[in-house]
């Protein structure tokens, strides 16, 4: 995988790589990108990754041009593993249940992470920008274990954390494919605000730029001069993002008056993309905002709307990296009927069995196929309420909330009960200036909805609460609204 990866990073030397987050965004080229991973691949011994999981080495720097070329760099002699600095000490112990660290590689030693791993008597590396003129130590021993993988921790948000591996096959299919899809070229820049430990963020506004021969800037959607001075700049020509980063850049760059007149398009995954938002940017910016249907054992993309032509508002567009079906059985569901979401591709990570090399995976997503190919997501598989025994659909619930027109967002969620285990809870997000109360979404609810599906709780916010990743979690609503057990 290391070496594939170089190739792709490997060409003009002279051109642009990295636009970093210091101060008048500095330059780093492309040969001096490859440099630094080389001198640091010949850094990170085999004797770094004695112990943990096949000797996994953890990236956790807070340079994000740093963290790039860490774990690059890692992958020449080893599985590397993406993970915060800053966690709880039951987060990252919950992380190293899944994968046990051999060597944390960071930038900083008093991060969360160091301080954790020192603790638990794991090896921190610190690791810095190698100086000027530094060449690599040679070419290190490789290890014992299997091939370099990438892995990323899952958000945890529907159950335990767990840690995907991510093989060279898969990464590179991810990579080349969206690459290709998008059309991107040497004269592309990528603006990357996602988190790097996630696949949004490091494969696919990181690796896939890169891949094309493009370039990357770094800014900080919450340090808004650091957006600010990217896009003024820098001028990246396309930004991947979650919805709740593109809301932020919509209104930073409104307040502060930014032109960009670069930009060919946005794409949003990592959570659903509301259609009023999409809207929003795309008459903000006069460029297309598409949606796209990602997982992190499918990085890259399993679906997305087209840059062109009918984008089908709601749903994630058609299959593209993937083939999609429905459904349990061979053909699936008829077009329109809503079922378990499986896929397969070779961007997909799953266990081969005898005799299907590439076997399908079922992504606990729920959605239907309609007539024409488009995907629509409507649920997680592990979103029904059991309340006592009954299964509420919580999209059931929502769409007869959203009849209000007063309500611009509604989320059904689980609130923990004593009694019955479940009962169903409702978030609503009033329009602004409306005098919406909760006795007019009851009666809305009780008048078209049957009795056993009525919520015992309705909540009023001005937005709906997300996870500490940016993602909307019916399983951690009653938590984040601070409801406790009825």
């Amino acid at each position: 995988m290391f070496n594939d990866i170089l190739a792709l990073l490997s060409g003009d030397g002279t051109r642009t790589a990295v636009y970093t987050s210091a101060p008048g965004a500095a330059r780093v080229g492309r040969r001096q990108l490859v440099h630094d991973i080389e001198v640091l691949a010949s850094a990170v011994t085999a004797a770094d990754r004695d112990g943990g999981d096949a000797g996994t080495a953890w990236v956790s720097c807070r340079e994000r041009y740093l963290f790039v070329v860490a774990v690059l760099g890692g992958l020449r002699t080893g599985p590397v593993a993406l993970a915060e600095a800053e966690e709880t000490a039951s987060t990252f112990e919950a992380m190293a249940a899944s994968c046990p660290p051999a060597v944390v590689l960071t930038d900083d030693g008093g991060t969360a992470v160091a301080r954790w791993a020192r603790a638990r008597g794991v090896r921190v590396r610190l690791v810095g920008r190698p100086a000027a003129g530094r060449k690599p130590a040679g070419r290190p021993a490789r290890g014992t274990g299997p091939e370099p993988v990438l892995r990323f921790f899952t958000s945890g948000t529907t159950g335990p954390v767990k840690c995907v591996s991510i093989p060279g096959p898969q990464l590179m299919a991810a990579v080349t494919g969206v690459a290709g899809r998008l059309g991107l070229a040497e004269a592309d820049i990528s603006l990357s605000l996602a988190p790097l430990t996630h696949t949004l963020g490091f494969i696919t506004t990181v690796l896939v730029a890169l891949a094309s021969g493009g370039a990357v800037s770094f800014a900080d959607p919450l340090r808004p001069r650091t957006l600010q001075e990217a896009v003024a700049g820098t001028r990246p020509t396309w930004c991947a993002a979650s919805p709740s980063a593109l809301k932020l850049v919509l209104a930073l760059t409104g307040s502060a008056g930014l032109r960009w007149p670069e930009l060919r398009f946005l794409r949003s995954s990592a959570a659903p993309l509301p259609p009023e938002l999409a809207a929003n940017l795309e008459s903000r910016f006069g460029v297309p905002a598409i949606s796209a249907y990602v997982m992190t054992e499918a990085p890259g993309e399993i679906a997305s709307q087209d840059l062109d032509g009918d984008r089908r508002p709601g749903t994630v567009g058609r299959p593209t990296l993937c083939e999609v079906r429905v459904g349990a059985g061979r053909d699936g569901r008829p077009p329109g009927e809503p079922g378990d979401i499986w896929i397969r591709g070779p961007n997909v990570v799953a266990t081969p069995s005898p005799g299907e090399p590439m076997p399908w995976l079922r992504t606990e997503d729920i959605g239907l196929l309609d007539a024409a190919g488009f995907l629509r997501i409507t649920g997680r598989s592990n979103d029904l309420i059991n309340q006592g025994g009954l299964k509420v659909w919580p999209p059931d619930v929502e769409a007869v909330a959203l009849g209000h027109p007063d309500v611009t967002a509604a989320v059904a969620f689980p609130v923990p009960h004593r009694g019955l285990g479940e009962t169903v809870g409702l978030a609503v997000v009033p329009r602004a200036g409306s005098e919406l109360d909760q006795a007019a979404v009851r009666h809305l609810l009780m008048s078209g909805l049957p009795r056993e599906k009525w919520p015992a709780t309705i909540v009023l916010c001005q937005e709906l609460p997300l996870t500490g990743r940016g993602k909307l979690s019916r399983r951690a609503m009653s938590r984040l609204l601070g409801l406790d057990a009825r």
